[in-house]
């Protein structure tokens, strides 16, 4: 099991250009740590559709074998992405649609964007990000469920165009080359 530690969070940033177009010009992505708390969670306050009733665990710092990405705009928060590196998912049977490799395996647990940086391209750099990471502990497969918690079809459009498949009871996954290649 991997605990993302800061030490990890400093060695791995990322920044990219964002569309012209959008309210966001740059954006950084990185482990969050410990300083970067308070901002993310003013941003997932802040969102119209977060689910308010998860806010508690990254008020605690989440903590367990999954670690958060967290984009940063400026001096703000825009986007976090939370998941492992570290899960098989030949266990339990629920990826038994995909094609499989050998673990390790990355479950990408949530992404959020808040509203006004969506589009912008934050949400591909939270993505491209996590791939590159997951490449990087030998992860060969990314998975996840897609939320259903309010209509899905914007998420599973996001998914889709970043390389990943969605198959039954609308698990996502792809191989992280995929998601590279794709984006």
């Amino acid at each position: 099991m991997h605990r993302l530690d800061d030490e990890v969070a400093r060695s791995f940033a990322r920044s990219i250009e964002c569309d012209p177009l959008a309210t966001v010009d740059t954006v950084e992505v990185a482990f969050m740590t410990e300083s970067d708390r308070p901002a993310l969670c003013r941003m997932l306050e802040g969102s119209d559709d977060f689910p308010q009733g998860l806010l508690g665990y990254y008020r605690r710092g989440g903590g367990g074998r999954h670690g958060t990405l967290v984009a940063w705009s400026g001096a703000e928060v825009v986007g976090m992405l939370t998941g492992s590196f570290d899960s098989d998912f030949f266990e339990g049977g629920a990826f038994d649609s995909f094609d499989l490799r050998t673990a390790p395996h990355a479950f990408l647990d949530r992404v959020h964007v808040h509203e006004s940086a969506r589009g912008a391209g934050v949400g591909r750099a939270l993505i491209v990000t996590y791939a590159m990471e997951a490449v990087a502990r030998g992860c060969t497969f990314i998975g996840g469920s897609v939320d259903l918690s309010s209509d899905p079809t914007a998420r599973r459009t996001f998914f889709t165009r970043l390389g990943f498949s969605i198959r039954d009871l609308d698990k996502f996954g792809a191989q992280p080359s995929q998601i590279l290649s794709a984006t």
